[in-house]
């Protein structure tokens, strides 16, 4: 028997989405006005940057739930990974080897953020007579049974008491199961495997 608990909060966050546009826009604004004010020969390309930055940052800051739309992100990302591209390629041809790295790691950044953010998004934990298999985002991916004491589902709230005064919580999204039979059959499992815990000396 397996329970599939829907979390509520999704793969990545908005404020994490947001955060990686606004350090996008920041460092292209940066770059933007040193091109601007100390280049004669790169003053359009300065403006060009600035401008793109500017309505990158305003549009991150004010329209953050319309930006937040899978579609516009994606669109975003691929100009903040052009621009990240352009302005790493440009430094390495002038062997300024630090705003390369910069870019570079931006870029490679960007393109995390593109495997990261596709897809649904959703997390789940799933219950087993296994074990508790985490959300992906957890540090830890596996709970055995032995180092379980208790699991509770109350109030739209999943919490696992592990040994050691361990504690992990989520909330919960959506359930399609009963809870009584959910935590009698977490109850039974906890308590057939508590004699196998490996003790301390």
């Amino acid at each position: 028997m397996t329970f599939e608990l829907l979390l509520a909060e999704g793969k990545v966050k908005p404020q994490q989405i947001t955060a990686l546009h606004l350090l996008s826009a920041f460092a292209i604004i940066g770059s933007g006005s040193i091109f601007y004010f100390f280049s004669d020969q790169l003053k359009w390309w300065g403006a060009g940057l600035l401008v793109l930055g500017l309505l990158l940052a305003f549009t991150a800051m004010f329209r953050n739930k319309w930006l937040l739309n899978p579609e516009r992100n994606r669109t975003f990302r691929i100009l903040e990974l052009m621009a990240a591209l352009c302005l790493a390629s440009f430094m390495a041809i002038n062997r300024m080897w630090v705003p390369v790295a910069m870019f570079g790691i931006l870029a490679v950044v960007i393109l995390l953020a593109f495997y990261w953010e596709k897809g649904s998004g959703e997390q789940h934990v799933y219950i087993s007579e296994e074990g508790i298999k985490l959300p992906f985002s957890s540090r830890k991916r596996f709970i055995d049974w032995r180092e379980v004491d208790s699991v509770l589902y109350r109030y739209g709230t999943l919490t696992v008491e592990c040994e050691g005064n361990k504690l992990y919580q989520w909330s919960i999204k959506k359930t399609r199961f009963e809870r009584d039979e959910f935590e009698r059959f977490c109850a039974k499992q906890a308590e057939a495997n508590r004699s196998k815990r490996v003790k301390d000396w």
